[in-house]
């Protein structure tokens, strides 16, 4: 078994619950390999009824801008935590979660949130349920984005120092270890012998 596309025989990325869907939908980019499963209309019905929700008919061009709005906002706040632009994601999703309210109910746990509407703006309302019971419970602070600026897949930290930092070692960390090496190396070359 791999890890949508990463090559791992395990994935200790998963997150816990429902908020597994949200790494799955911002997942639906990987930037290394090029492929986007939001950025038709018939392979973005296909991932939403993979993961239950039907659709009557393919989304339309708006629809999909939104749920790509939706999925970078989610990218750009796992990835830039503590800094301005993880606020600036936040504000934005507040901004999109204005028009896509949620029903609290108190028997459906574990997530109380449950969209108000159906179509692209209830999986949208879904989402973003999921996301504000994360906040809450605090599950959302381990839900991170690659440090690899040429990856930012999403994963869920497991580790116990809550201090992971690729979505894989094998992969974007080993990368990244061999970056460092090969500049310190060139740094050491360059400098003048006393």
């Amino acid at each position: 078994m791999t890890v949508e596309g990463r090559g791992q025989s395990e994935n200790p990325s998963t997150a816990p619950g429902d908020l597994e869907l949200v790494r799955s939908f911002v997942n639906t980019l990987d930037i290394e390999a090029g492929t986007d499963q939001l950025a038709a209309p018939q392979s973005a019905r296909a991932w939403l009824a993979d993961r239950g929700h039907r659709l009557g008919r393919a989304p339309e061009q708006a629809q999909l801008r939104r749920l790509i709005a939706v999925r970078e906002a989610i990218r750009e706040a796992a990835a830039s935590r503590g800094t301005p632009a993880e606020r600036n994601a936040i504000a934005a999703l507040d901004r999109i979660a204005a028009g896509h309210p949620v029903t609290v109910r108190l028997s459906a746990a574990p997530l109380p949130f449950a969209p108000a509407g159906s179509g692209i703006d209830g999986f949208v309302a879904r989402v973003l349920g999921i996301v504000a019971a994360a906040t809450i419970d605090g599950t959302w602070e381990q839900l991170r984005a690659c440090a690899n600026d040429r990856c930012r897949w999403l994963f869920y930290d497991h580790s116990r120092n809550h201090s992971r930092t690729w979505c894989s070692m094998d992969l974007c960390g080993a990368r990244s270890k061999m970056r460092t090496y090969r500049d310190r190396r060139r740094g050491e070359a360059r400098a003048p012998l006393r």
